[in-house]
């Protein structure tokens, strides 16, 4: 497997993601053959890899995009994004 990209938590462990979970909106990538599947709702299925038939996925939430949501609470009242002065 080269090239390949790796989501580590903050506890520095891998996060994977098997075919048949429903883990939430974000990108995942196949760990046999790199294929991204992006899924965008909460209560979507992730499926077997469509190139390859893996069942087993690096994840790569979408909450990533701003390190200040960490909590479902975050999400429903997102802390107010600092202004920086150029």
């Amino acid at each position: 497997m080269t090239g390949s990209v790796i989501s580590v938590t903050e506890t520095g462990e891998t996060k994977q993601a098997k075919a048949g979970e429903k883990p939430g909106p974000g990108k995942y990538i196949c760990v046999d053959c790199g294929r991204e599947i992006r899924l965008g709702k909460v209560d979507e299925d992730l499926v077997r890899c469509p190139t390859c038939a893996c069942e087993t996925y690096n994840c790569f939430p979408i909450t990533h995009i701003r390190p200040d949501i960490k909590t479902p609470e975050d999400v429903a009242n997102p802390p107010e994004r600092k202004s920086y002065k150029k």
